[in-house]
């Protein structure tokens, strides 16, 4: 299994269910049997996932493996999608994806929210038919959405290991992969040069060299971009905000927000507001 790009593993559907402005969940704490994906069309809430925690708003999909527990508070009546899969192959042949591999659990970021709007539009209209067609329909943008994912956190660069001259290192587009998987949680860079088998220092050499960026740039520069979506697009107050994209608190995000866009965040919000 994990030699197979992650765009070559297929989610098929088996579940699913579409909730509009719900206020509360049922449980605190739920397990669930198959994979499940929460994906928020709108609204927002905390979630705690393995060592994971923070916010998922609109762009995000919670991956729950099985049987690990899920908690959650919804904070903004929550618009979202409920659905268990399972994983195959291309060639049609059911795999289990290794617990050891980051991209399959937590937290997840699509960028191209007009095209994941697009998805969420065909996935509602899909609800009217019956429950194997729905189904059939309904994998067909799940997958959409997984494949936008992949090519997104660079998965498919990473996945053919030959250097060429102007194609960075396989580490480093590692490295930029996981700084986009994990970019709305708690980051430790050391980690990631750990798991790379640099030092830090290396790390920054090595990335900046190939991207022109440091990795804390790259990081930054991904989190501005959702804080930027999130003023424009949702009522969210900076708290709320900062925890989504992986910031200790509000007053932090305003401080960064500011040095990077010489702006606030509320001055921003009132003066891009349609």
């Amino acid at each position: 299994m994990d030699c197979f790009p992650l765009s070559d593993c297929v989610p098929r559907l088996i579940y699913s269910m579409y909730w509009e402005r719900k206020d509360k969940f049922l449980f605190y704490e739920d397990t669930y049997k198959e994979w499940t994906i929460f994906a928020v069309e709108s609204g927002s809430f905390y979630y705690e996932l393995g060592g994971d925690k923070g916010i998922a708003t609109f762009g995000d999909l919670l991956i729950c493996p099985p049987k690990t527990p899920f908690r959650r508070v919804i904070v903004k009546p929550l618009t979202f999608f409920v659905l268990r899969l399972r994983w195959y192959n291309r060639e049609g042949t059911r795999i289990e994806p290794s617990e050891s591999r980051e991209f399959f659990t937590g937290k997840i970021n699509i960028q191209n929210t007009s095209r994941l709007s697009a998805d969420y539009m065909m996935m509602k209209k899909s609800e009217t038919f019956d429950n194997e067609r729905r189904l059939h329909r309904i994998s067909h943008y799940v997958q959409d959405i997984w494949l936008m994912y992949c090519g997104e956190s660079g998965e498919e660069q990473g996945a053919d290991n030959r250097i060429t001259p102007n194609q960075p290192d396989p580490k480093m587009l590692k490295a930029s992969s996981l700084i986009q998987k994990h970019a709305f949680q708690t980051i430790d860079l050391k980690h990631i040069a750990a798991i790379l088998g640099l030092s830090p220092a290396r790390l920054t050499q090595k990335f900046k060299a190939d991207f022109g960026i440091t990795p804390i740039q790259h990081l930054t520069s991904i989190r501005l971009e959702k804080a930027k979506r999130l003023l424009l697009e949702t009522t969210l107050t900076l708290e709320q905000i900062s925890e989504s994209i992986g910031y200790q608190n509000g007053y932090y995000l305003n401080r960064i927000f500011m040095k990077h866009m010489n702006v606030t965040p509320a001055k921003y919000r009132k003066a891009h507001s349609v």
